[in-house]
């Protein structure tokens, strides 16, 4: 009986360390998609902002404004797809803790959902950014001049 409950604690350990890693795994992800899409998205930006009085480049510029929104949306569905991968592993992670006696995330203490309040004002400016310049970009082929964009 002892050899088995040691080999369940074992294999919950085992469990633990895997979650652990999975979660961190799926944390650097986060950030790692949309750190690249950020900067993509800045660089395509600037690219469309530079170009975008250029009449034989209207369709070009059409199109790379759906794929700067279409990016930051992808990106923000990733991050929430990961962000919840995340979370599942650490609320095993806690579970696992307390049928073990462990309380490394259990005694962590933080706000839930500051960063994902914060991270969705980033997204939605730049959704914002790339709806202006799309209707900018619109409105020129209509023959209209907006000025005040």
């Amino acid at each position: 009986m002892k050899r088995f409950k040691r080999v369940n604690n074992e294999n919950k350990l085992l469990e633990y360390e895997m979650a652990q890693n999975s979660a961190e795994h799926h944390d650097n992800l986060v950030w790692s998609v949309s750190t690249l899409t950020w900067g993509v998205s800045a660089v395509l930006l600037g690219f469309v902002l530079n170009n975008i009085v250029e009449n034989e480049l209207g369709i070009v510029i059409l199109l790379f404004c759906l794929i700067g929104v279409f990016l930051i949306l992808c990106s923000w569905m990733f991050a929430r797809q990961f962000r919840s991968i995340r979370n599942q592993k650490y609320v095993r992670c806690k579970e696992l803790e307390a049928e073990l006696g462990l309380v490394q995330h259990t005694n962590t203490k933080h706000k839930n959902g500051s960063q994902s309040a914060l991270y969705s004002i980033i997204m939605l400016l730049f959704i914002t950014t790339w709806t202006v310049v799309f209707i900018k970009v619109v409105a020129g082929f209509l023959g209209f001049e907006l000025s005040m964009i």
